[in-house]
Formats: C-alpha cells, sequence, structure tokens
C-alpha cells in the first residue's frame, strides 16, 4: 500500500501540524467554512470536527470514497456522519485536537494493516 492520504477538516494548531510532519503523514488541511466546491483527490480516511463541518462538506458536493473511513471527534459529529455517510465512522474517545488525530491515524492503520515505513 502507498503511503495514505488524509482529508483533515480543520485548520490545525501549529502542535498538530509538527506531529503529523514528524511523522510524514501525507494530509490535506481545508477549514470546512472555506469549501466552496468539489475537494479533488483520494483520501484513506475522512476527519470531521463538527456535524457543521460535515454538513458543509456534504452541500458543497462531496463525499468521502466508498472504502474511506470517517472519524468524528465526538459523537454528535458521528451521528452527522452517519446520517449522511454510509462509511463505517469512528469516534475518538477523547476530542482534544492532537489526540483526535493521534487516535484517527493509528485507528487507520490497525484498520487497514498498515505496516509502511511511515507513520
Amino acid at each position: 500500500m502507498e503511503k495514505p492520504t488524509f482529508f483533515i477538516g480543520e485548520e490545525l494548531s501549529d502542535k498538530t501540524r509538527q506531529w503529523l510532519h514528524m511523522q510524514q503523514i501525507q494530509y490535506i488541511e481545508q477549514p470546512l467554512q472555506k469549501i466552496e466546491n468539489m475537494i479533488t483527490g483520494a483520501f484513506d480516511g475522512y476527519l470531521f470536527f463538527s456535524p457543521l463541518g460535515i454538513n458543509m462538506f456534504k452541500s458543497s458536493g462531496n463525499f468521502p470514497l466508498p472504502n474511506s473511513l470517517v472519524f468524528a471527534n465526538q459523537n454528535t459529529t458521528a451521528r452527522a456522519a452517519w446520517t449522511h455517510f454510509t462509511n463505517k465512522v469512528h469516534t475518538s474517545p477523547d476530542s482534544e485536537e492532537l489526540s483526535f488525530v493521534q487516535y484517527s491515524i493509528f485507528r487507520w492503520m490497525k484498520e487497514n494493516h498498515y505496516k509502511g515505513e511511515h507513520i
């Protein structure tokens, strides 16, 4: 499997960006409030921080790829994901930004039996 790429629907803190960079994780950071049209690209996982983010993602004509995992940082966000998407949705036990991102990446690795040199 090639190196995975993640869609992160939020503007991240420097601390989280630094962690992602140190882990050599490929990602697209897209504040959902700024989405006006289709997001192009194939993503292995989608990280959402709020129900509003999911609604804005969907209303701009976007949907996660069918086999991609969706990660939600709260139960309300997970419920919105289940309402709009058919993807498997995981909810993080911790909604703090870096913890949520770390949980999502490691959960994706486990689900996909990822054994690459990266991450």
